[in-house]
């Protein structure tokens, strides 16, 4: 049974569950089948051309996460405070996060 603090690690700050990323889960099995997915999905729905070799996360709350949530001004924003989550935060939901959220949170790129 995952304990609660192994589950808030594998919550990104936003609110991502880590465990249903393709590209998390594609690192943590070494599956290119899904890195190639996880690929497609950037390219169809955002226009992003990423190279294979840049589809590896460890987790939003670790130092090698995926690259284009290197500079997530949520992940940013909860460090530069210091709090455990956008959750945490006493102006949570602020406006951005609102939107990113109803958006994007849990919605995309999972299995």
């Amino acid at each position: 049974m995952t304990h609660n603090c192994e589950k808030q690690q594998m919550k990104c700050y936003c609110g991502h569950d880590c465990s249903r990323c393709v590209t998390y889960l594609a690192t943590q099995t070494d599956d290119d089948s899904l890195r190639e997915r996880s690929q497609r999905f950037y390219k169809e729905r955002f226009g992003k051309d990423i190279p294979l070799e840049k589809f590896n996360c460890n987790g939003g709350r670790t130092d090698e996460i995926f690259e284009l949530c290197k500079d997530c001004p949520f992940r940013k924003c909860c460090i530069q405070k210091g709090i455990s989550s956008c959750g945490s935060c006493p102006e949570y939901p602020c406006a951005a996060l609102k939107e990113y959220r109803e958006k994007y949170v849990n919605k995309c790129n999972r299995i």
